[in-house]
């Protein structure tokens, strides 16, 4: 683990796009995340995540799939974390252009990042199928039990991508792009054989940084690796802030 090297290679840029993976959301205060959020579901609702946050799901069981939505999503998003403002530091640095993310719940928008690459949605930008009007969480937590367009009286469609469903090609076509042009990738929280951590084919750049809480086979592929505990505490040794570096 070489904190000074990820030093070098971080305040060296002025172009790193992050990608953001699952372990760097621990401390975000999010059920979603957590290891036995799978049994506590099964056994609230007798059906798993997966089975629920499907468009089967939501088409024949919309009450149903609108509790766990409000409930287990919703009201327990979490607050933005450590790891979060760091990575808004350096995009008021200058030194980082994009956050590629699977996530949906906000956390880097949250924290004041203005670039951030939702792949599989945001539960702030809830939509009408219909005529496409967007809708806040908020909204949907008022609206009980089944959440409808105040303009068509159509069911709104969450705003993260369900079980069943294809990912945006615009989203992607943007994620690629970010990735492509950027001299820094840093990836955080996930391994590069990961569905997120697997978009480093896009790289063209110059080197691949990875943090992350365990260790991988594929880390070989990545230029400066730093493993730990706290993924917050190497990032911020790596990239003081700047009363510390003064």
């Amino acid at each position: 683990m070489s904190i000074r090297y990820l030093r070098e290679i971080l305040t060296g840029s002025r172009n790193i796009v992050c990608l953001q993976g699952r372990a760097s959301w621990s401390k975000q205060g999010n059920d979603f995340y957590r290891k036995d959020f799978i049994y506590d579901t099964e056994m609230k609702y007798g059906l798993s995540p997966d089975e629920i946050f499907s468009t089967t799901f939501y088409h024949n069981r919309p009450a149903k799939f609108f509790e766990f939505y409000r409930e287990e999503m919703l009201k327990k998003r979490g607050e933005p974390g450590p790891v979060n403002y760091i990575l808004k530091e350096m995009e008021d640095d200058g030194r980082l252009s994009a956050i590629v993310t699977r996530g949906y719940f906000n956390a880097s928008k949250r924290a004041g990042c203005k670039n951030v690459i939702q792949l599989h949605g945001d539960i702030d930008r809830n939509t009408c199928p219909r005529c496409g009007k967007v809708f806040s969480a908020e909204y949907i937590l008022e609206h009980k039990p089944i959440p409808k367009c105040d303009v068509c009286e159509t069911m709104i469609h969450p705003g993260v991508v369900l079980s069943g469903e294809m990912l945006d090609s615009a989203v992607m076509t943007r994620a690629a792009e970010a990735i492509s042009c950027a001299d820094v990738l840093l990836v955080i929280g996930c391994n590069l054989s990961s569905r997120l951590g697997s978009m480093a084919r896009y790289f063209n750049g110059d080197k691949i940084a990875l943090v992350n809480v365990e260790e991988h086979y594929t880390d070989r592929k990545a230029d400066c690796v730093c493993i730990g505990d706290s993924i917050e505490n190497i990032l911020r040794e790596a990239y003081p802030a700047k009363k510390e570096q003064n």
